[in-house]
Parts: structure tokens; sequence; C-alpha cells
């Protein structure tokens, strides 16, 4: 069903086009109005899956199960007279001695009946297969299983996906988790790309110089990697790089080659020194190749840096752009800084062709106090920096998460997973803008 993004006119007033007012915060109240996401005005959206209400059909085995629960990544693919919008499910499989946290969670177990090499966990794909109007869902088919809790994702130049493992799996000795790897989207095979290192991945992203970009989202201070693959398409092999960053002068140097294996003792063994808020990053989220004329490409990138609690400060976290990333020395700035009231924890990133640039919040329980109660989605308007340019372009109810942002090639539709906790469930949006497209202008 499709239904309209909520807003109070005296909440919020967002004029998308030449003339600019101000934006208030938040767009109507938080936890009322509409159940999944409150937009701005001129927004609308249609839900075209939700977790465990929806079947889906597992291509390896027949069967038919509940959708999983916690979806994230988005990423579309053209397949002749349909789409394929393959998303993938942010599950641990619970295990003794092991995170707990998803127990209870629609998850469908690996569905290969010989060991394949994978992770052994509950993480799958699924491919929601599309009419030509991007919206009408002809059939939900789950494609991969047996990965471990599957974050942001990436899109290869020969149109591939690449699923990102978060956070390994505890008691893990033979090493099966915390890997990229690469699926085919129209077979679901799955090949594990171990030069991409093992370690708490996010995301990355293919830059012009022909290398990859790598976060570290493990929750405290990490590295920026970079992956330079032996063939430009055969991602499997590749030297496997460090950023050892100066917080004071804004640049850094590339330490390396790593041992994939364990890229982050390797690191320090070759630096000396051990990631802290002098050299590194405060839980490094999405990351997308930076916007020039054409948002997908270019020769820099922008993560967002999430930040944590310390004992001693509170940090809302930032967005960085990295410039000269073929250099000895890695320039970064950055675009925005948070401060609670209008940006904090920001995670998931995603560029619309004509520059401007969508930020999705992740507010741990612990914090949603300090940003007014909800996730909140920001528009960093094209050539602009800094907070106060944000325009604020959705908030969420019921501590909802805002996940896997991705546009249509027309850029007519934003493809969104919603993430939530019990008794709610995850859903995969698309949202519209009436009368026009994402690429117009976003005033403040």
């Amino acid at each position: 069903m499709l239904k309209r993004g909520l807003l109070a006119a005296a909440a919020v007033a967002i004029v998308l086009g030449a003339t600019a007012t101000a934006v208030a915060d938040p767009p109507g109240p938080v936890g009322t109005g509409d159940s999944v996401i409150n937009l701005a005005g001129g927004f609308s959206y249609t839900i075209i899956s939700t977790a465990c209400s929806d079947s889906v059909t597992s291509t390896e085995s027949g069967l038919t199960y509940p959708m999983p629960e916690d979806f994230d990544a988005n990423i579309l693919f053209n397949a002749g007279d349909e789409y394929w919008l393959l998303n993938h499910h942010e599950l641990t499989e619970p295990r003794a001695g092991d995170f707990q946290g998803d127990a209870g969670k629609c998850a469908v177990p690996e569905q290969a009946t010989v060991d394949d090499g994978d992770s052994d966990g509950s993480g799958s794909i699924s491919r929601l297969v599309l009419a030509k109007d991007g919206t009408t869902v002809l059939r939900r088919e789950l494609i991969t299983t047996g990965l471990h809790d599957l974050c942001a994702a990436g899109e290869t130049p020969w149109k591939t996906f690449l699923a990102n493992e978060e956070f390994p799996f505890i008691n893990d000795p033979e090493l099966r988790s915390g890997w990229v790897w690469e699926i085919d989207p129209a077979t679901g095979a799955e090949k594990r790309l171990t030069g991409m290192g093992r370690f708490s991945h996010e995301q990355e992203a293919y830059a012009a110089d022909g290398s990859w970009y790598l976060t570290d989202d493990r929750g405290n201070y990490q590295y920026i990697y970079k992956f330079i693959p032996d063939r430009r398409s055969d991602l499997t092999t590749g030297r496997l790089y460090g950023l050892l960053f100066n917080r004071t002068t804004n640049t850094g140097t590339w330490v390396g080659p790593l041992d994939p294996f364990a890229p982050e003792a390797d690191m320090i063994a070759q630096s000396g020194q051990v990631p802290n808020a002098t050299n590194s990053f405060a839980k490094a989220e999405g990351m997308i190749a930076t916007a020039s004329s054409a948002a997908r490409g270019g020769n820099a990138v922008v993560f967002s840096e999430s930040g944590f609690n310390t004992p001693t400060s509170t940090d809302p976290g930032r967005v960085w752009r990295l410039t000269d990333l073929s250099q000895d020395l890695v320039k970064g700035e950055v675009l925005v800084n948070g401060d609670f009231a209008r940006l904090s924890r920001p995670d998931n990133l995603r560029y619309t062709d004509a520059g401007d640039l969508f930020i999705m919040e992740d507010h741990g329980s612990s914090e949603f106090a300090l940003a007014g109660g909800s996730n909140e989605v920001w528009v960093l308007p094209r050539g602009e920096t800094g907070a106060e340019n944000l325009v604020l372009f959705a908030t969420l109810p019921n501590r909802f998460e805002p996940t896997g942002p991705w546009f249509s090639n027309d850029n007519q539709i934003l493809y969104l997973s919603v993430q939530a906790d019990p008794p709610f469930h995850s859903r995969v949006i698309a949202v519209e803008r009436e009368g026009g497209n994402f690429n117009q202008p976003y005033d403040h």
C-alpha cells in the first residue's frame, strides 16, 4: 500500500526549489504518525517487503521460509525485463559462548547440503524480483545462505554484489567469518575475497585509481584499509594496506602490505602504533566514492566516522572525505561535524547522481535522549559542507534504523531498509518524490 509521508506543517517546512527556508527538528512527533518513517513533504513510499510476514523461497533448496529479519544493504541490478533488488540480512547465528543478540529472530539456516567453505552462519542474501516500475514485487527469493552478520554492501564494475561480514564469530578457530564475499546476483554463487582481509567489515568503495577502500566497524578506534587487487576484475588476491592517519594534520600514510588473515595485528607490528584517537577513526561505517560531476566515481572517498561514548567524552561523529588516495600523503577533510542537535552517529551514505549526499543515523539505545529520541536521515546538498547546511529528510519512529540506501538508475526511487527490534519487523521500502526525482535540489 502506498503511504504518504506525514509531516506536521508547524513542525517543518522544506521547499524543494529555489526558495530556501529553515528546517525545524524533527518532522512530526517521533513514535507517532506514520508507522515506518516520517518523510519530508513531497515524498511517499511503498513497502516492498516485510520480515517474518512475507514468504521467501530458497533457490538453493526450493524450500519456503518466512523472510529473514534485519534487512540491510540494497543494490539494484537490471535483469532484462525485470529488476533484481539484492538485500542481505544482518544476522548472526546464536552459538554457545558467542553473540546471542539475534536469538529468536526470523532467520533461515544454511541450505547447502555439503560444506561449501563459507561462514556457516545465519546471514543470507535475498533477491526481490521487481517489475519495471521498480515497486511491484514479482517474486521473493533467497539466493545465498550460510554467511555471517552481513552489513553494508558494494557493487563491482562488472555487476556483482559484495557482502560484508561484520563482527566475526568469537569462537571461530578456522577463521571462516569476517570476510568480504562476492555474490553472483543471478546464481547466488559466493566467492571469498581473502585479499580484502579478515576484520569487522562495514563497507568498501571503488575509487578511480582502481583500488578498493574499506572501513572497519569493530566499535573502537580502527584503521581505514586499501586493497589493490592483482587483477582489476578478480578481487580474491592482492595487496592490503592500512592508513596511519595523523589527526593533528589530517594527513595519512599507507602501511603494508599486510597479512590479510590478521591485518590489524600486522598493522600494529609494522607501524609500531596501536589504533587510538590520534592515528585512526572512531567506529568507521559507510563509505562511498566521492561525488564529482557524477556521484558514482571519483578520485576520493567519503566515509562516516560514527564516534562513540568514552568515560571522558561523548563523540557524535562526523563525515570525512579522503583525497590523494594514490599519493604518499593522503589528505583528509571533515565535510560535516556532528553535534547531536543536527547530526550524530552517521552510518550509511549514498550520493545521488547530482551530488547530494544522503546520511543515515544509527544511535545506540543509550544515546536516543541526546539525539532527540529518533534516528534521522539528512541530506548534505551538493557542493555544501557543515552541519548548518544539512536538510532533514526523515525521522524514524520507534527507534527504527535506516540502512542500505540505493537509488534506481533513473533516480526516481530511493530503496531503503528500515531495521526494527521486537515487537516490530524490518522492512524494505521504495521512496518516491511526487512530481520529480532525487536529482532535484534540496534547499535549506
